[in-house]
């Protein structure tokens, strides 16, 4: 005669599978979610050398648009050169111009040099490793009220001039 027993204890490691299993489960949805973020900045690194970089020139006039609302004041970049060397590209500006209310040229950067820190991701927010500005050419001028105007914007000016001027000396 065979006995079977109703109430058999499950083998030991039936049970540390079962004890485990959520933590494994987490494992692995946090080891997914690690390798998508990394495929999405290989997508974007690639994206950003391939499709956008090689063609940066015909980007600025939205750069150019972007600037003078950001300033107040018109924005004229004559030439726009990358130079990618890694992860984050270095921007070189020819011949750009700050125009005054008169279309005058009030701050003339004959090349403006711009390495792009790698911080810019985490804070949103465009910042420089490197900023190099060689022979920049700075008009000062007075109105006919006496407002003195240098580079074309008023310093004792709007909340927008005092946006600009911040995030300048922030770099």
């Amino acid at each position: 005669m065979l006995l079977i027993s109703p109430a058999a204890d499950p083998p030991r490691a039936a049970v540390k599978a079962v004890k485990w299993a959520p933590l494994r489960w987490m494992a692995r949805v946090v080891l997914g979610l690690l390798v998508l973020a990394w495929g999405l900045l290989v997508v974007a690194w690639l994206a950003l050398h391939w499709l956008i970089l090689p063609h940066i020139q015909q980007w600025r006039e939205p750069i150019e648009a972007h600037a003078s609302r950001a300033l107040g004041v018109p924005v004229r970049i004559g030439h726009i050169a990358l130079q990618s060397s890694g992860w984050v590209p270095s921007v070189e500006l020819r011949d750009v111009l700050l125009l005054d209310a008169q279309q005058r040229p009030a701050l003339t950067l004959p090349r403006v040099f711009a390495a792009v820190s790698p911080r810019s991701l985490l804070s949103m927010e465009l910042r420089f490793e490197q900023l190099l500005i060689d022979g920049p050419q700075l008009e000062v001028r007075r109105d006919a009220s006496g407002r003195i105007f240098v580079a074309g914007l008023d310093p004792s000016g709007s909340a927008d001039d005092s946006n600009a001027t911040d995030w300048f000396f922030r770099q």
